[in-house]
């Protein structure tokens, strides 16, 4: 969460499990993305890193 997604998402290798929570929880509070996120979240497809920018929202990797 927040400064670890920062972190490791701009390493080669990402290694994700069903346990993963991805949350940037400084953007619920009004504050900026931080450690270079706003450039992985601009980069992902439709709108989906706007929404993860402007509302702090989490997501989890179980269904």
């Amino acid at each position: 969460m927040g400064g670890g997604v920062g972190i490791s998402v701009h390493g080669k290798f990402r290694v994700a499990t069903k346990n993963l929570i991805f949350a940037m929880p400084e953007n619920a509070l009004g504050l900026f993305p931080d450690v270079g996120a706003s450039y992985f979240l601009s980069r992902l497809p439709g709108f989906f890193g706007e929404y993860l920018g402007f509302t702090g929202a989490s997501m989890g990797g179980t269904i």
